[in-house]
């Protein structure tokens, strides 16, 4: 890991951010040495606003007391990715984090007093039924996060399971209504179709992207956006660490407009003139118009359009990848 810390070192471009996320990797994984230099490192590159949001993804067999302290000592957020609270559960998906270790995990995130924590849930695993999904939901309100991501399992998300796990679409859809229904008791409501959080708890970060906004990233896998091609780094470590350039997804910007517009209907919010018109280089709200009108002869119950607002009905949000295939 040193000949990683090294690189990134070297890599990272000073600047001055408004919000900073760590993971796609657990940073976890690191020891406490590595963990402390990750955060100099950090530190020493970069500059935040009054406010920053700065956040961490951290894997619960791997949080310890002592890694806990250096994160709360930088990161004002923390992503715990417990999945499920049932560990047979876990153990089909490969995480074979005991039920010690979560609780563990769990008493340490919860009194280091972040302040904000996100709790990471998937549902429609193999086997599960709606009373473990609910199950997970109450434990994991109750456990105090602000913010809780519910993902559903798909084959591309499990290799290990790609060639024997059958979706099931209405287990799938009953538990997508049931997350909105359980969290919404506790105050914890969803404002993106995988997203939900009390008020004033949403990801900045994750709203960031989903808008178009401009994006660096560091590290192997690492995605970023220049307002025009989308990066991403070699996910081989030994490649990365021996400079090779990231792929880029480079594509017409009409068609890199529609992608931008898409994903952020994904959103409660979706788009107002004034969100749209940040957008590097976006076209006429009119022309947004036009375009969600067209879509909308097929589905109205999925749209709600106005001059001031686009955004997707809650069914629409159901149907969301759909949509988003017609407007692409």
């Amino acid at each position: 890991m040193e000949a990683y810390l090294d690189h990134l070192s070297e890599v990272i471009i000073p600047e001055r951010l408004s919000t900073l996320y760590v993971g796609g990797g657990t940073p976890t994984y690191l020891s406490d040495s590595g963990l402390l230099r990750l955060v100099e490192i950090l530190r020493n590159k970069f500059s935040f606003v009054p406010g920053a949001e700065i956040s961490v993804e951290a894997n619960p067999e791997t949080l310890t007391e002592k890694k806990v302290g250096i994160l709360r000592d930088f990161f004002t957020r923390i992503s715990l990715g417990i999945q499920s609270f049932d560990a047979q559960l876990r153990h089909k998906i490969g995480r074979k984090c005991s039920d010690t270790a979560l609780t563990r995990a769990l008493k340490l995130v919860h009194e280091a007093g972040f302040e904000h924590w996100n709790c990471d849930l998937i549902y429609s695993l193999p086997d599960e039924n709606l009373s473990q999904w609910e199950r997970d939901l109450h434990l994991a309100a109750e456990c105090g996060p602000d913010h809780i991501s519910c993902y559903s399992l798909t084959p591309e998300r499990s290799a290990l399971l790609g060639k024997s796990f059958a979706v099931d679409d209405e287990r799938e859809t009953a538990m997508y209504e049931k997350a909105q229904e359980i969290l919404s008791v506790y105050g914890i409501n969803r404002y993106e179709v995988s997203n939900y959080a009390k008020e004033g708890a949403q990801c900045r970060h994750n709203m960031n992207v989903w808008r178009g906004g401009l994006l660096r990233g560091y590290g192997p896998g690492a995605a970023d956006f220049d307002g025009t091609d989308r990066h991403i780094g070699v996910e081989s470590l030994f490649r990365w660490l021996n400079g090779a350039e990231p792929e880029t997804d480079s594509i017409p910007h009409e068609a890199r407009l529609n992608e931008i517009f898409a994903v952020n209907l994904r959103t409660l919010f979706g788009w107002t003139p004034e969100l749209w018109d940040k957008v590097p280089g976006a076209d006429s709200w009119d022309k947004r118009l036009l375009a969600a009108q067209k879509s909308a002869r097929q589905n109205p119950e999925c749209w709600s359009i106005s001059p001031e607002r686009i955004c997707l009905s809650g069914k629409g949000l159901l149907w969301w990848n759909d949509i988003a295939s017609d407007l692409l």
